[in-house]
């Protein structure tokens, strides 16, 4: 039975197990390699013209050599003829070698070649894509698509659709040769034909379900995977091995019993083929030996090609079996593949976008009204900021601080009202010119692999070595780096696991702030760093932010000091501003928060 598991969103059922549209598609990919396609199909007609040839000439030379009626060959018999037959058999033979090696090649390098197409159009297009659907999707299922779905079109075109071509010519070749020769014996070995034909139908029936459930539950175990290996130190933080492993085993299972299922399938259609093939070869010897020996004109050598000819005619059926296997599978991983490539990017630019001009910084919310999914979020939000100015962002945990840099950046598009940069409607003009004048501090720091100088010229790649290390030095980086084994070209590893929380976040501040961006957006960035290294980034910070705009969630006491507007955030609501003396004075919402959660800190810092 097929293996059944709770479907995710992701994992839903798609399509047909034939889809003409996903084999259009598929085929489409192929056309820019149509040429090496239509020369190794003429070299997979050579091969089985070759294959053909030789049970013939191996007939041939039965009765060449048979005493009781010998056969001439090119019009000579017995010995010259047998040597005109080996000089046959060895044309015939090297010229298999050389095409079959040719065929092998070419179909190797047209499905690599579509491999490299397909990986790269699917990584440009998850690079447009929107953070609410890679959040959606996860991430170890998007990999299972560009990896392992893939790699089953790989096989498709090296193993498939192009072998299908060699088998087809095999098949009605054998079948037009045995009818030329005898066609009352040839009906008689195709008349087991229907046992393979119903077998095939039932077969297919099972096959679909069989294989849409290895590629499924192979998703699942990479999804897993991948958030078990990020999430490896909370695991062992919590002492959660154990149930990871039996969370893991619970996935690997399903995947297991489904690719058994898919083998189980397998090892029955192949004994019945074997099955078949052995009654057809049984009837024509034993109906060929009588003919024979009733003195018809029916020879040794035309009996032992008849039944080296069934044996090759159900070696394509078997082929063709496994190449439907193939094929099938192709048409589960090409259905997911397209499924996410036809996932039109949540933000987009307008057909008229335009550059966005270098600013000077002033930046308005609008009315802004907000949400995600179907739930409302930011409600009516205004809040302007004059170059120079530093807004604070505050308020419980969910009220919507990090939903307003979010839209700040346009990772999002607001539902209603507008984000104004310098009079611009930021859905105005081109995300990427948007970006290039925002520096981007994320509390979860992401650092990528590689060294550190090549981390911090990220967001400008035609940096010098000295502005790198002036972009360090003015975030206070430079002294940790310099005590580093290799300094700036040391390499930090993926996600920069090699350096502390603090010493990402540095990095991570020289990264923003060598990009020179007008206006400075910080997202709790201070949050996970010891009130040593708080001080040097906000020394750094009162010399840098100087003449531009910043908008800073702040969790720390100094943020807030530091600014010149602190907007407090109450369920998707402003329902306090000015400066932090101001609203201490007024003893309203922020009074709460800061008695409640900054004092502390105060304290602390004192």
């Amino acid at each position: 039975m097929v293996v059944s598991h709770k479907v995710t969103p992701d994992e839903e059922v798609l399509g047909k197990a034939y889809d003409r549209r996903v084999a259009a598609r598929l085929l489409q990919r192929a056309m820019p390699y149509r040429g090496k396609m239509i020369f190794t199909a003429f070299l997979m007609a050579l091969t089985a013209g070759a294959d053909l040839a030789l049970p013939y000439l191996f007939g041939l030379g039965i009765d060449v050599v048979d005493p009781g009626s010998p056969r001439a060959f090119f019009g000579t018999t017995g010995t010259e003829a047998l040597n005109w037959l080996l000089l046959a058999l060895g044309f015939v033979i090297v010229v298999r070698f050389f095409t079959f090696y040719g065929q092998v090649y070419f179909t190797s390098q047209i499905g690599q070649a579509i491999v490299y197409s397909l990986r790269s159009t699917l990584f440009r297009h998850l690079q447009r894509l929107g953070i609410r659907h890679v959040d959606k999707r996860g991430v170890g299922s998007t990999m299972s698509r560009v990896q392992n779905d893939v790699s089953v079109i790989n096989e498709l075109f090296t193993e498939g659709l192009i072998g299908v071509i060699g088998d087809f010519i095999i098949v009605f070749g054998i079948i037009g040769i045995m009818l030329y020769t005898n066609w009352q014996l040839a009906l008689l070995a195709f008349s087991v034909m229907p046992i393979m034909a119903v077998t095939m139908v039932i077969w297919r029936r099972y096959a679909i379900s069989a294989y849409r459930a290895t590629r499924l539950t192979m998703a699942r175990v990479n999804a897993n995977l991948a958030e078990s290996i990020a999430g490896v130190r909370v695991v062992q933080a919590f002492s959660r091995e154990d149930e990871n492993m039996d969370r893991f085993d619970g996935v690997n299972h399903d995947n297991l019993e489904a690719n058994l299922w898919a083998a189980r399938l397998g090892a029955v259609l192949f004994p019945i083929v074997q099955l078949v093939e052995a009654l057809a070869t049984a009837l024509v010897l034993y109906v060929g030996g009588r003919l024979i020996l009733g003195g018809a004109a029916f020879t040794i050598g035309e009996l032992f090609m008849f039944a080296a000819y069934i044996s090759r005619f159900y070696e394509p059926v078997r082929e063709l079996s496994q190449r439907y296997n193939t094929m099938q599978a192709a048409m589960v991983a090409g259905e997911r593949i397209f499924e996410l490539e036809d996932v039109e990017p949540e933000i987009t630019d307008s057909p008229d976008a335009i550059e966005l001009p270098e600013v000077q910084g002033t930046v308005e919310f609008d009315n802004v009204h907000f949400g995600y999914e179907d739930t409302p979020v930011l409600r009516g939000i205004n809040i302007k900021a004059n170059p120079g100015d530093s807004i604070a962002l505050v308020g419980e945990t969910g009220a919507g601080k990090s939903s307003i840099i979010s839209l700040l950046a346009r990772f999002y598009d607001v539902w209603d009202g507008s984000i104004r940069i310098d009079g611009y409607d930021i859905r105005d003009v081109t995300q990427q010119s948007l970006r290039k004048q925002l520096g981007i501090v994320l509390q979860d720091t992401f650092l990528f692999t590689g060294s550190i100088r090549e981390n911090i010229k990220y967001g400008r790649m035609d940096a010098t070595d000295e502005e790198i290390e002036e972009a360090a030095r003015a975030v206070g980086a430079h002294q940790f780096i310099e005590q580093l084994p290799y300094g700036y070209d040391t390499e930090v590893n993926e996600r920069g696991i090699t350096l502390s929380v603090g010493q990402r976040q540095l990095v991570s501040f020289a990264r923003a702030l060598l990009a020179d961006p007008r206006i400075v957006v910080l997202d709790e960035a201070t949050s996970s760093v010891d009130t040593e290294t708080e001080l040097v980034i906000q020394n750094a910070l009162r010399t840098i932010l100087k003449g531009r705009t910043a908008f800073m969630i702040a969790h720390r006491l100094s943020t807030v000091r530091e600014a010149t507007k602190v907007i407090v955030i109450d369920q998707g609501e402003i329902v306090e501003e000015g400066t932090h003396d101001e609203l201490i004075e007024k003893r309203g919402h922020y009074y709460l928060l800061y008695t409640m959660q900054y004092q502390s800190q105060g304290e602390a810092a004192d």
